[in-house]
């Protein structure tokens, strides 16, 4: 709220007249500063359920195709885990370690930070991290170079 002088309604110097102005300018500034935030809010708070709706609609849908992968890998390391095992093949490389980082994967690893952070997002923020690449990367390497060996 701005001060000046002409603001004080004590001032001995003006009328009666002009005080009672100064008192209601004052009091609609006050209704104006109430009014403006019960709007805020009011806004805010419908607004919420349409775009929470619509975040959890792209981060499940997100979270789908990314699961979809993870459970496709790791389902065709399992299985050449077990074939290997029945056909008594020699170990080439640790599949337990791999299907375990794997599984620890939490969506905090597959998505981008950024994308986490915000509520509005660009395209290259719904790519999966470099660490979900890299290890998704790495699990297809791997049972590339094990089905070879079958």
């Amino acid at each position: 709220m701005e001060n000046n002088d002409n603001d004080d309604v004590w001032d001995e110097s003006i009328d009666d007249l002009q005080s009672e102005r100064i008192i209601a300018d004052q009091s609609v500034r006050k209704i104006e500063r109430a009014f403006i935030n019960s709007g805020y809010k009011y806004g805010v708070d419908a607004s919420k359920p349409d775009h929470m709706q619509e975040g959890f609609d792209q981060g499940f849908d997100l979270a789908l195709q990314y699961g979809r992968e993870i459970g496709t890998v790791l389902g065709q390391l399992l299985a050449q885990r077990s074939i290997r095992k029945k056909l008594d093949l020699p170990e080439v490389l640790n599949i337990d370690a791999l299907v375990m980082r794997l599984r620890a994967i939490t969506h905090k690893s597959i998505f981008q930070p950024e994308y986490l952070a915000k509520h509005q997002t660009k395209p290259e923020e719904e790519l999966p991290s470099d660490t979900f690449t890299s290890l998704l990367d790495e699990a297809n390497a791997a049972l590339a170079s094990l089905q070879i060996y079958i």
